[in-house]
């Protein structure tokens, strides 16, 4: 056990695309282990695959505990229950079984064919550009924000721009230096279109305030609280996914040779990057209810427990050689939705959402390919999420002789489309 005047400061590094050495040693070597925290607090890091699902699944390690202003906490600011006790808040509302149902395996507000409509209308744009072009900003944050808009019903007029969005994801030193501020812009944002909501009836959300109408027990801002809640959570998981997953993709060319040749695999390769992807920038909190044994560690009552599900997803002892993008793996129990109480109900969603995404970029594209070394990929530091700050990317059209023209623009073929129609760039 390092000596507690030299504890390891975490988070230990914010890439997406590559587990953090540290991570990794923790896994095989302590999967328990003491860290600094953001705010100079000591925690325990959980990283070992049992005994992450173990934390997640004891209700004797609390999330709502973590915004008790007087509990360690591993960032400055203090979440607020609209954030950590969001099921609770659901439950007594009447609205979590809609709200399960909004984003499982049959919801009914965002279709597989309008996910490739809305990612082949995006290309259209995107692919008619100059090389390299960003991913990031030309095609993944468009397609996230609309992607959720269409999911949650939400006009987008006037809706907080991207980077607003995502500075809510802040955590570390900065933290307390504008998330409120967004916080509050996108709130009084949601405020303001509660009443279309209300008419319309639109989306999930269109749902959810009818429920929460007819039971009277949110106020207008408990509801426009956890509208906000979902619409960045909603942004964040296909943002952050896509972002990581491309990255590691280019990577890997002979993984999206195989894809463009057998979309049939894209399930399979999507439940494997959904492992292999790093997606935290942090950690999971929770905050020990009592006195509790943990793998022989004695964690005390109001200890700061960090549990990392990137790290489990590499622990060896459940995924042999787990540092390897194997699209060919047999499924296994990964936690990339986390687990127990608190498990994220929008697995399904997320993974229809990634696969059909996929699907038309690699079919758009006979080739994808990084337009700078992947080291030198820059990430969004101290974000609650890993994210890159741009992609930037090169690409051949099917059928082009080359992949671009010294203006850098791709000439010599039209840009096929699903509905087969074709874009003259």
């Amino acid at each position: 056990m390092p000596d507690a005047g030299r504890l390891p400061r975490y988070p230990f590094a914010f890439r997406g695309d590559q587990l953090a050495p540290e991570l990794a040693a923790s896994v095989v070597h302590r999967p328990i282990q003491r860290v600094r925290t953001n705010t100079g607090t000591d925690a325990w890091l959980v990283t070992g695959h049992e005994l992450v699902r173990s934390v997640l699944r004891d209700r004797r390690f609390s999330l709502t505990l973590t915004s008790d202003p007087w509990m360690p906490r591993q960032d400055p600011l203090i979440p607020p229950l609209s954030v950590t006790d969001i099921r609770t808040q659901c439950e007594n509302a009447g609205l979590l079984q809609d709200l399960f149902q909004g984003v499982g395996p049959h919801q009914r507000y965002l279709t597989p064919g309008r996910v490739r409509e809305i990612a082949d209308g995006l290309l259209d744009t995107f692919l008619a550009g100059e090389q390299p072009g960003d991913l990031m900003d030309g095609f993944i944050m468009p397609l996230s924000r609309a992607l959720t808009m269409e999911l949650l019903g939400l006009d987008p007029e006037g809706c907080p721009d991207n980077a607003e969005i995502f500075n809510i994801f802040r955590t570390g030193p900065e933290s307390m230096q504008g998330v409120p501020e967004s916080w509050n812009l996108a709130l009084t944002w949601m405020l303001g279109r509660l009443p279309g909501l209300r008419a319309s009836g639109a989306g999930l959300l269109g749902r959810l305030i009818t429920l929460s109408d007819a039971s009277g027990v949110l106020s207008e801002e408990e509801v426009a609280d956890l509208f906000v809640f979902l619409l960045i959570s909603q942004f964040g998981n296909p943002a952050t996914f896509l972002g990581a997953a491309t990255v590691g993709l280019m990577q890997h060319p002979e993984v999206t040779a195989r894809l463009r040749k057998d979309p049939g695999l894209l399930p399979r390769a999507v439940d494997e990057l959904l492992r292999w992807t790093v997606f935290l920038g942090d950690a999971l909190p929770r905050n020990a209810r009592e006195d509790v044994l943990l793998d022989g560690v004695l964690v005390r009552e109001g200890d700061l427990v960090l549990v990392s599900t990137d790290a489990a997803n590499r622990d060896p002892r459940v995924f042999p050689d787990p540092h390897r993008l194997d699209i060919d793996r047999e499924p296994g129990p990964h936690l990339r939705f986390s687990d127990g109480r608190h498990r994220c109900p929008g697995g399904p969603v997320s993974r229809m959402q990634a696969a059909e995404t996929l699907r038309v970029l690699l079919g758009r594209t006979a080739d994808l390919r990084l337009a700078v070394p992947a080291d030198e990929i820059e990430w969004h530091r101290y974000y609650a999420v890993t994210l890159p700050v741009a992609v930037p990317v090169n690409w051949t059209l099917p059928g082009a002789a080359t992949p671009g023209t010294g203006d850098g623009k791709p000439r010599g073929a039209a840009v096929p489309r699903p509905d087969g129609g074709t874009l003259t760039p």
